[in-house]
């Protein structure tokens, strides 16, 4: 009966949705320039917008993150001072960051907008005629972007760019309504699925990794030849433009920098499709990161096995300031701090991997319910981890035996006690910094594993690879 009881819950979980669903959907094309000398950007965006809902649209939300780091008045800027990080709030003006010179227009013709009455970084784009269902709009605007200082996922640092959350951004509009939030360091996204064709424009002797596939064959061999160590990989030539494709994604993420060590191996998975598998990182990295493609192919061949098959052509890890330790995921490229010490990068680089099934592919609203990516992807590592690391506990040393067998278990037992708790269902911007870890992540994945036990791994499997061909390329509740 409780067995049964479970089931039902978790098929309920997997198919609570209105009887008709439907989303928006984004087509990008986007022309940008790196300004190596002033950290800035200079683009170009075209944006097809369909609208997929049963509702006429008189305006669209868009997200400029862009402007979080403006000044020490904005959402970001108060989060990190609550969380009791207060390099943002004094860093000096040349580290902020900003998005304008932008000018709407749709279908041509130049579109109001509205300031966010509390935002910074959230606009409203006044469309001049109705948009009815079933019906298409380009938009068009220029953008310039001061990056800031890398204080959290992207921005500049040194002659390094980790260019994030970087563009103009639809908010998602749902069968909730519409969804505007403000950039948040705890708290992550929401975004509509859609293309993006991107091209980048800078000097050549930087090196890019990026979402999607690069359509350049002789700047894709050159990155080839520089993975064999060769140095006739090295580009001489002014400046370059880099072309990017990627379908059926939510997000688009590069990082340039000029001294990228590069790694490279394809991976055949089980239907017989071979993807290509690269790794970026610095020179100082290179005893930790020599087996990070290994890694890369590891993650994609045990969630594909386990959930459903890894459905892009690419994928791709990063070394690089991320503005604190972990790691940060993007379709197809994830970026990896590089404060990550040497012993936790391959579980690192599994995880944030991991995320392009549980935020990727499918892709909840991570602002508001973190536990459906965070939590359930949690639930993998750990099954990653046993099937990894089978038979090291009989192996541990002296130290390491007197440590708990499961830390996480353990400092959730603590806070329980403490009564210092929250529940999983609680929004990102609601957990303290500690819940967020403790909470979303382990205690989820723990809930994870009492399903597992209840239903057995077989019928639990066999459920979420049902979920993910419900629900790919699809906003999950």
């Amino acid at each position: 009966m409780k067995k049964t009881i479970l089931l039902s819950v978790c098929c309920i979980w997997l198919t609570a949705y209105p009887q008709e669903y439907w989303q928006q959907e984004v087509n990008y094309t986007i022309d940008v320039s790196l300004i190596e000398s002033e950290n800035s950007l200079e683009g170009f965006l075209k944006l097809q917008y369909i609208n997929h809902s049963p509702d006429t649209l008189s305006f669209i939300w868009f997200h400029l993150w862009p402007n979080a780091y403006k000044n020490d008045r904005t959402a970001f800027s108060d989060q990190l001072l609550e969380n009791g990080r207060v390099d943002f709030y004094f860093s000096d003006k040349e580290k902020k960051g900003y998005i304008n010179h932008l000018d709407f227009r749709v279908d041509g013709v130049p579109a109001q907008t509205q300031d966010h009455p509390e935002y910074f970084d959230i606009i409203k784009v006044l469309l001049p005629l109705p948009l009815p269902p079933g019906k298409a709009i380009q938009i068009t605007t220029p953008f310039h972007e001061k990056l800031p200082y890398n204080f959290s996922r992207g921005g500049y640092s040194g002659n390094s760019f980790q260019v994030t959350q970087w563009y103009p951004k639809p908010a998602v509009y749902d069968h909730e309504g519409w969804h505007p939030m403000p950039y948040l360091d705890q708290g992550e996204f929401y975004s509509e699925f859609g293309s993006f064709d991107v091209r980048i424009t800078l000097p050549g002797s930087y090196l890019v990794a990026a979402t999607g596939e690069l359509q350049n064959e002789e700047e894709k061999r050159r990155l080839k030849i520089k993975a064999s160590g060769n140095i006739a990989g090295d580009s001489e030539s002014a400046s370059k433009t880099l072309e990017y494709k990627q379908n059926n994604i939510h997000d688009f993420a590069w990082f340039a920098d000029k001294n990228f060590v590069v790694n490279f191996d394809t991976l055949q998975l089980h239907s017989g499709k071979t993807i290509e598998v690269f790794s970026f990182y610095s020179q100082k990295k290179t005893e930790a990161w020599k087996n990070s493609v290994q890694y890369i192919k590891d993650a994609v061949l045990f969630r594909s096995s386990l959930i459903g098959e890894y459905p892009y052509s690419c994928v791709t890890a990063v070394e690089a300031a991320l503005g604190r330790s972990g790691g940060m995921e993007y379709p197809t490229i994830t970026l990896i701090s590089s404060q990550v010490s040497d012993k936790q990068l391959p579980l690192v680089i599994e995880h944030e991997v991991g995320h392009n099934w549980f935020y990727g592919i499918l892709a909840n609203n991570e602002r508001r319910f973190p536990w459906m990516d965070e939590g359930i992807n949690t639930y993998y590592d750990r099954r990653f981890e046993a099937w990894k690391r089978d038979g090291e506990k009989s192996n541990r040393d002296w130290f390491r035996r007197k440590l708990p067998d499961d830390p996480l278990k353990f400092f959730l037992a603590i806070i329980t006690k403490e009564k210092t708790a929250q529940p999983i269902s609680t929004s990102s911007e609601q957990f303290t910094p500690i819940n967020y870890r403790l909470i979303a992540h382990g205690k989820t994945s723990f809930w994870m594993n009492q399903l597992e036990d209840s239903l057995g791994v077989a019928l639990l499997d066999s459920c979420m690879r049902e979920y993910f061909l419900m629900w790919m390329y699809k906003h999950t509740y």
